[in-house]
């Protein structure tokens, strides 16, 4: 069995900005597979040349895309020249996960792979291999006989049982964090909050699942060996148990394992465990990704987050008090917004006096409780605009042009301190914002 893995372009605009990381999922799979001998080539179109327009997809058995909203267009072009060629494609990923049925019943791929994908696609494969047309694997959608079928997905519980994701490709990537050569790793999977606008706990669970601490200063080996100075922590909550994260912390020192690095963090998380923050610091610990999202309480109830604005200035102190930078997150465009509140989160971004502040404007992502919320009014059919820059559906109080307005200002305004102006490269990030260009297949 040979099977081709692609990753499609995102194109999006932290793409253009350097923003690269390796594909955990599709690597995390391709390990599975070679796990069982398979021949698998991996394809990553964010790094690597791929003329798929006249690629011969029938030289390989199974073709499998990784598929979110923003990429689908693409996708589904691969998808269906694949097809053409005669091969069995598997698509799989947030978008596919979420409108598997259209996706079948449009006919662009044989099965698609529903949340986790090493298991399921492992045993897809296999069946494929056995001339199994229609086997029952957990996970696994498909049409017969005009009728869908799909078998519930099930998460991986043990998480150390899983291969380390293959990392062959490497080489492709030049991010960088802290001047060091950067990759990304991630040490568990799911997330027990509900954000609104977020899609982590409906694809990876509510209840979390942890790798042991020992498996991952295993693959952090790897990655010291392989020459890493730098590493993301791609959890969606790293901090949620800090006697694991001081664990963990205290391990690499131990190993001396030393990188800088960063990762996502919550802002309640981190107030009355300095003794966390601490040992993240002596770790190599630079900087968190927090998602403070707006100034206002109002809002930020509305989004789910569960938490209130005002602790943002305590957070950030707590950090600096380590050295820590704060890379702060900001959703405008709630539905609850007006110009005065988006106003007030953007005077509210400059005095957290954050090192990086970014800003997105509320998309509904499907997988989403806003996707289901807000899919009456979803006005916007080009699924590349879904990308946290543009207003995709009728809002109550602003129109799009409106919006992107506002959007623009507030990064002017964010970036245009005196001790910030110019550092950042604000006016191409600006020119990034406003191509029209950045949507050319």
């Amino acid at each position: 069995m040979r099977i081709l893995l692609i990753n499609p372009y995102s194109g999006g605009y932290y793409y253009r900005l350097g923003a690269v990381y390796p594909p955990l999922g599709l690597m995390y799979i391709c390990s599975s597979l070679r796990e069982k001998e398979y021949s698998v080539n991996f394809v990553d179109m964010n790094v690597e040349r791929f003329d798929w327009k006249n690629f011969d997809f029938g030289e390989y058995d199974v073709v499998g895309i990784s598929v979110d909203t923003v990429r689908f267009p693409v996708a589904e072009k691969i998808a269906k020249k694949a097809k053409a060629c005669g091969t069995t494609v598997v698509m799989g990923g947030p978008h596919a996960t979420a409108f598997y049925e259209t996706i079948l019943r449009q006919g662009l791929c044989d099965y698609v792979v529903l949340g986790e994908g090493e298991r399921a696609f492992s045993d897809l494969v296999e069946s494929i291999a056995n001339k199994e047309k229609h086997p029952q694997i957990p996970g696994v959608a498909y049409v017969r006989d005009g009728d869908i079928f799909v078998f519930p997905s099930q998460f991986i519980e043990n998480l150390d049982d899983l291969p380390f994701p293959d990392r062959e490709k490497v080489y492709l990537y030049r991010t960088k964090f802290a001047g060091e050569r950067a990759t990304s790793l991630i040490t568990s999977r799911g997330c027990p909050f509900n954000c609104e606008f977020c899609s982590a706990s409906q694809f990876m669970g509510r209840r979390i699942r942890w790798r042991s601490v020992e498996n991952v200063i295993d693959e952090l080996k790897i990655l010291k060996k392989m020459g890493y100075g730098s590493v993301i922590f791609f959890d969606d909550n790293f901090t949620i148990n800090p006697k694991r994260v001081v664990n963990l912390c205290e391990e690499m020192l131990r190993k001396d394992l030393r990188f800088r690095w960063w990762a996502f963090s919550r802002a309640d998380e981190l107030l009355g465990h300095e003794d966390m923050v601490e040992a993240m610091s002596k770790a190599g610990c630079k900087m968190l990704f927090i998602g403070f999202e707006s100034a206002d309480d109002e809002v930020l109830e509305e989004y789910g987050k569960n938490l209130k604005s005002g602790i943002a200035f305590d957070v950030v102190k707590l950090l600096k008090k380590y050295r820590i930078d704060v890379f702060a997150s900001f959703v405008i465009g709630a539905l609850k917004d007006t110009k005065k509140t988006i106003e007030k989160t953007v005077k509210f971004a400059r005095k957290l006096k954050a090192s990086i502040v970014q800003f997105s404007i509320l998309t509904p992502y499907p997988g989403t409780a806003l996707f289901e919320k807000l899919k009456h009014l979803i006005v916007e059919k080009d699924w590349r605009k879904f990308d946290g820059t543009h207003l995709v559906f009728k809002h109550p109080n602003f129109s799009s042009k409106e919006l992107k307005r506002l959007f623009i200002k507030a990064y002017y305004a964010a970036y245009t301190s005196p001790r910030l102006i110019f550092r950042r490269g604000i006016p191409f990030l600006i020119r990034l914002l406003t191509r029209r260009e950045a949507y050319s297949l």
